[in-house]
């Protein structure tokens, strides 16, 4: 059949043959008695249509085909087939209404859909929906009968992939059909699947996740107002489930229903929803329902309360409420009770209660305000209780931030601005310090409000309340957590009033940085508020930054406080140029900003700073992150005068003393962020590389050496293939002139980061140059293999990604592939201590680079040398390793199956003693890292004979001399002991 199959597609494909044809020559396959060859000629036929193009369909032939597939729909072993059939016929534009017409009613009438397995019933559904998309008029001209064959067809589905395709398909019809008449019909067969409670199956590419399932039964349950009566009570008491998730699924659909079903519904059940609501909030069990029920809440009340204008009740007065005046009854009654108690209890459900219920409209907002504010204003003017000061004021708060939307502002508010004022104290001499935190931190809060409350407050009245504010964030506070609060609340005001921040609390940030002995502590607070404003609020961004390169470059600022004040101006202006309009921020930037600093710094290279070398790096990794982003031409434009300044002393080996050597790291930055097009203002490149080089191994400063050999790298990985070659063969030429040198061996490192990221084979060259320095036992074989880091490490400006460095696919791959068999056939091979040594050291710095899909491959080869690498080496290295052996028990616990016990244990275990030198706070603490995994990677049989080595050891450890090392351990130890029985 399956021959016949090809041979016929081919023959009507070429003319040949006609589809009618097809049908007449399997009219003994088709009109046989036996289930089977019926069953295979329809198979046969299926397929052909399925395959064929629309236009080897005749038009004409398309009725007749559509009837003669009607017709089989009652024959039930041909079912499967002839609906797969008529979908491909479906597609073709001759596909006409009429044929949509016979199609459904043979669908409805004829065919018992739930007595199919699931592929057929989910190709009846598709069908159906595919009809329905393509022509809706005969959907909606059938009407009833449209509703009522859908409703049969779904009745008893119970597989999720067919249950997705017919949820979304029930508000198609609803929109097209009035489904009146037929409401409860298809209710009854949709809401049985409410809620949604099934796991969907693990590594299934064809399973339908749970959320995406009870959103579409979501869509379904609240797409037409006419299910509205009858959903509203069983989602209602739904809300009262035990389960947590079906709260959620009750509370999310109610929301939804909001949108379609009428005011009149909700009224009838409204007492008994606000009752579990409050109960839920209340409660709090868990956040995810709280935040439902208020949604739900803030939802319901949108749509049944009116939209009439508001009376207001006389001001300090507690208005009456009239149980038949509005439903907001429901909140505001047990909130009046609450507010007018002796002891203000659930202050923050009450609140959020009240804010949900006035957010809904801007009557609401009217009605809630009327009610509570002057509750609220009394009893604060009554009592001096601090906790009940800030209870009350914590309700307040939440009823003032509805009124932060100029839409639903409530009127009553200006009435009683002065009452507001009254207890908020905008006054800024109040003394920050004597009061309970806690309402301190509310009263901030509350100011912010009033901030941002529309035409509220006046400019004055703004200026003051801004003070506050800053003055509780810069004015140390015996709990921080003010000053944390005062700050996270200026980065939401400055992203509303920029303004304003920029002209009252930026200059008060600014005095308080240049204050003559300003504790380090408080540098750092007054460092971290500005630079979250500033990454938060776009329009303070360049103030902020102009602001802090202005108090160092006048002077204003102590010494000591240059440094973090540069990495604050640092890491703003590489988190700007990471974002998408970096680009178009940056040249504005190094205009303002880096431009400045430039010239402070180069007019005083010396600024008697102790960190002086610091201060210059980070200018030059500001300098990088902006230049980078600069296009061609204007780099261009900047290099020029930076060459004719620093060239000549960057090719000077004897210029160690010249003030400006120490500034060469500007220059790096400079050269290395150029883009590949940038023309360096140079004569003959190849030259210049050359001298660079000959240069940094003649010179005595460290900071000379490294900025030209990051030249030469960043200039070498950006050349083109041709001229690559030329520029290392130049480089190397010069290098082989001077006597070698520990600077020869940094050279190689730096070229092969050059040319491995970029897969140039000379890369490699020099990897295996260094190699065999190592291996041949050379006075310089320690630092050849420190070097290693350099090759695949991260740097700050040469041949990164942010500073257009090439790197080409599978570089890592390419190189681990090359480099650490070499390694491993080494170290067999070595007998000398010490060559062995640095080959772990080579070893560890090539896999804590790698990224893990790389690393797990051939890992069984590492495995041994990174535990000979934890026995030899020390501090970063030794931790590294042990990362790497736990990446490998987390990804691939059975390849350590052997190990685990008898060698990967102990020499953990040997990791934690602190009196080891080796053993540094970052080793012990990758070590209880690795600990801590390893219960959870292994079954108790395997590890059971180490488990009291590890709890003595872990005891030990939680009274390790640093706090984190006691609080891992602490975690480790709960692990270890409530693994298997003692």
């Amino acid at each position: 059949m399956l021959c016949y199959c090809v041979f016929s597609y081919v023959d009507i494909v070429k003319g040949d043959m006609s589809l009618l044809e097809l049908v007449q020559a399997l009219g003994s396959y088709l009109a046989s008695e036996e289930a089977g060859r019926r069953s295979k000629g329809a198979h046969v036929l299926s397929d052909v249509l399925t395959e064929l193009p629309e236009s080897a369909i005749p038009a004409q032939a398309t009725t007749r085909l559509v009837q003669f597939f009607c017709a089989r729909l009652s024959d039930a072993t041909c079912v499967p087939h002839v609906l797969a059939s008529i979908s491909a016929l479906q597609r073709l534009s001759s596909f006409t209404d009429q044929c949509s017409v016979d199609v459904l009613r043979a669908l409805f009438k004829e065919v018992h859909v739930q007595s199919f397995q699931h592929s057929t019933r989910s190709t009846a559904y598709k069908l159906l929906d595919q009809i329905i998309q393509s022509h809706p008029q005969v959907a909606k001209m059938m009407g009833d009968d449209t509703v009522l064959g859908f409703a049969q067809m779904l009745d008893g589905e119970k597989d999720p992939r067919s249950l997705m395709i017919a949820f979304q398909i029930i508000p198609k019809l609803a929109k097209l059909v009035d489904i009146k008449n037929n409401a409860d019909d298809i209710f009854d067969v949709v809401f049985c699947y409410f809620p949604i409670t099934f796991k969907n199956r693990e590594g299934d590419p064809s399973s339908i996740s749970p959320e995406l399932l009870k959103s579409s039964l979501r869509a379904a349950i609240t797409c037409s107002a006419h299910f509205g009566e009858m959903a509203i009570k069983p989602l209602v008491e739904k809300t009262t489930a035990t389960s947590q998730s079906v709260k959620i699924d009750a509370y999310e659909t109610l929301t939804a229903a909001t949108q379609t079903y009428s005011p009149e519904v909700f009224a009838s059940e409204m007492e008994v929803l606000i009752e579990q609501i409050r109960e839920d909030v209340v409660m709090a069990s868990d956040e995810k329902v709280v935040n439902a029920a208020l949604d739900t809440l803030e939802a319901v009340y949108s749509v049944v309360s009116p939209a009439a204008p508001l009376t207001s009740s006389a001001a300090g007065q507690t208005p009456e409420i009239d149980e038949t005046t509005t439903s907001l009854d429901y909140v505001l009654k047990d909130a009046i009770f609450q507010l007018t108690a002796e002891e203000v209890k659930n202050s923050d459900q009450v609140g959020k209660l009240l804010l949900a219920a006035a957010r809904s409209s801007a009557y609401n907002c009217n009605v809630v305000s009327d009610a509570v504010l002057p509750i609220v204003v009394e009893r604060l003017g009554s009592t001096e209780v601090l906790t009940l000061r800030r209870e009350l004021m914590d309700v307040l708060n939440y009823v003032l931030s509805a009124s932060c939307d100029i839409s639903r502002k409530a009127e009553c508010l200006e009435a009683d601005k002065d009452n507001l004022l009254n207890i908020y104290r905008l006054d800024a001499s109040v003394p920050l310090d004597k009061e309970y935190s806690f309402l301190h931190i509310t009263r901030l809060k509350g100011i912010t409000l009033l901030i941002l409350m529309p035409q509220f407050l006046d400019k004055n009245e703004t200026s003051l309340a801004l003070q506050t504010i800053s003055r509780a964030a810069i004015e140390r506070n015996e709990d921080e957590n003010v000053n944390k609060e005062a700050t996270h609340l200026l980065v939401q005001l400055s992203q509303s009033n920029p303004d304003q921040v920029q002209t009252t609390v930026l200059p008060m940030f600014f005095t308080a940085l240049c204050e003559d002995m300003v504790a380090v502590h408080k540098i750092a607070s007054l460092l971290n508020a500005l630079g979250a404003i500033g990454v938060a609020a776009s329009k303070v961004l360049l103030p902020i930054l102009d602001g802090l390169a202005s108090v160092i470059t006048t002077g204003s600022l102590a010494l000591s406080h240059y440094v973090p004040t540069l990495t604050t101006i640092r890491k703003m202006i590489e988190t700007t140029a990471a974002t998408t309009n970096g680009d178009t921020v940056c040249p504005e930037l190094m205009t303002k900003v880096v431009a400045p600093l430039l010239s402070w710094i180069s007019e005083s290279p010396d600024t008697g700073h102790q960190n002086q070398h610091s201060i210059v790096v980070e200018i030059a990794k500001a300098t990088a992150a902006v230049f980078s982003k600069l296009d061609t031409e204007t780099q261009g434009q900047y290099l020029k005068p930076v060459f004719d300044r620093y060239s000549a002393i960057a090719l000077d080996p004897d210029n160690t003393s010249d003030p400006l050597c120490q500034l060469l790291p500007l220059y790096s930055a400079l050269v290395c962020a150029c883009t590949p097009q940038t023309k360096l203002p140079v004569e003959d490149l190849s030259r210049y590389l050359g001298g660079l080089a000959s240069a940094a191994l003649k010179t005595t400063s460290a900071v000379h050496r490294d900025v030209s050999f990051e030249i030469i790298a960043a200039t070498i990985n950006k050349a083109n293939a041709g001229t690559r070659g030329e520029l290392t063969k130049s480089v190397l030429e010069c290098a082989d002139k001077v006597e070698s040198g520990v600077a020869h061996i940094l050279l190689r490192h730096w070229l092969a980061r050059a040319l491995v990221n970029c897969n140039d084979k000379a890369g490699y060259e020099c990897v295996r140059w260094l190699l065999g320095q190592i291996t041949q036992g050379s006075m310089y074989s320690t630092e050849a293999a420190e070097g290693f880091n350099i090759i695949l490490g991260n740097h700050d400006w040469s041949v990164t990604p942010a500073t257009h460095g090439v790197f080409k696919l599978l570089s890592k791959q390419r190189f681990y592939a090359t480099v650490v068999p070499e390694i491993t056939s080494s170290f067999k091979s070595a007998s000398d201590d010490k060559i062995k040594a640095n080959l772990l050291v080579v070893l560890t710095h090539s896999v804590q680079h790698m990224p893990k899909s790389v690393l797990m491959s051939g890992i069984e080869d590492v495995v041994p040398l990174l535990l000979s690498a934890i026995r030899l080496t020390s501090g970063s290295l030794k931790a590294a390793s042990i990362r790497t052996i736990t990446m490998v028990v987390l990804e691939t616990p059975d390849t350590l199956m052997s190990k685990v016990s008898s060698s990967i244990i102990p020499l953990l275990i040997g990791s934690l003693t602190y009196s080891d030198a080796a053993n540094t706070v970052q080793v012990r603490q990758a070590t209880l890292d690795a600990l801590s995994l390893v219960p959870e990677k292994y079954a108790y049989s395997v590890i059971h004979g180490a488990r009291r080595d590890v709890l003595r050891a872990l005891v030990k450890a939680r009274d390790d001399r640093k706090r984190l090392v006691r609080a891992d351990a602490v975690k480790a130890y709960n692990k270890w002991l409530n693994f298997g029985d003692i």
